[in-house]
């Protein structure tokens, strides 16, 4: 590898075929955690206390945040 290389941040090549399929993946998660999330901190909410519910609800977003920063880091590796 030479010094003036481009650093991509990745220790592989991503296809572009596997980062458009797996960026499409992401956001599926993303959607589905989102509301699991949002119906476990309801329940806990009106169960348990209104922390534990913020708490979980926290959670999942943070979750959310997070799969959507690798999904966007694979994606401006396409391009």
């Amino acid at each position: 590898m030479s010094q003036h290389d481009v650093f991509t941040g990745f220790p592989i090549e991503v296809e572009d075929g596997k980062s458009r399929r797996w960026g499409a993946i992401l956001v599926k998660v993303v959607f589905a955690i989102l509301v699991v999330g949002a119906v476990l901190s309801a329940i806990l909410w009106a169960a348990i206390s209104s922390d534990m519910g913020a708490l979980i609800l926290s959670a999942t977003f943070a979750a959310c945040a997070g799969l959507m920063v690798i999904r966007q880091a694979l994606l401006a590796e396409r391009g």
